[in-house]
């Protein structure tokens, strides 16, 4: 019987849903609907590596907030998508990845971190998380 030990950011890695680069804002709304558990939404290119990311609250916010949603929703997704959002390799040291999350802006602070694996989409930390598995280290 053989154990696979768990640690680093695979031990708090979350699912995210994606979205491709093509996505109008209306369909995006509807996969937000589909995974209400979800706080982000990662966009991604053909080849599945993250292109930019939606924080769900303030994506949902702009949304319902605009006069005209009918030019809203058929808008791409990338004109509302953070374009340079935190991504960092399975395989990135934890604390590192934390003091670099810390130095974003206060606005985004809480935004979620983008998991690849060789450059994939692979899935999401919310910094929360990832602060709480830097406290319980030895």
């Amino acid at each position: 019987m053989s154990t696979i030990s768990v640690s680093g950011l695979s031990a708090i890695l979350r699912s995210a849903p994606s979205v491709s680069l093509s996505h109008t804002c209306r369909e995006t709304l509807r996969v937000m609907f589909q995974h209400p558990e979800s706080k982000c939404i990662v966009v991604c290119n053909p080849s599945d590596e993250p292109a930019g990311l939606l924080m769900s609250e303030r994506f949902f916010l702009k949304a319902t907030g605009r006069k005209g949603t009918g030019h809203f929703y058929r808008e791409s997704v990338t004109k509302l998508m953070n374009r340079a959002p935190l991504t960092a390799d399975i395989y990135a040291p934890l604390a590192s990845l934390y003091e670099e999350a810390m130095r974003r802006p206060d606005v985004m602070k809480n935004d979620c971190i983008i998991i690849t694996d060789k450059g994939k989409f692979t899935g999401v930390v919310y910094p929360s998380d990832l602060r709480d598995s830097i406290c319980q280290l030895p």
